[in-house]
């Protein structure tokens, strides 16, 4: 994973620590290049079944984690 993705997963990782079913990621750019990336990594969690998304606009997705995506954070935290 490069660095966008697995911010976006350690941070919908850790809300779901704290109680957290849903989790909104801001995209901190809106330049072409970013959005790009984003998305790239998005799809990238997507297509690993780490995530499921539920929502998509410009700045921002909302998104679950999956059982698989439990476990995968679990293991990265040992």
């Amino acid at each position: 994973m490069n660095k966008v993705t697995t911010t976006i997963f350690e941070r919908a990782y850790q809300s779901y620590l704290c109680g957290g079913d849903v989790y909104t990621y801001r995209f901190e750019s809106k330049s072409p290049l970013m959005t790009k990336k984003y998305n790239d990594a998005i799809k990238y969690l997507e297509d690993n079944e780490l995530i499921i998304v539920k929502f998509m606009s410009e700045d921002k997705v909302r998104l679950t984690l999956t059982d698989k995506g439990i476990e995968y954070g679990n293991s990265m935290s040992v």
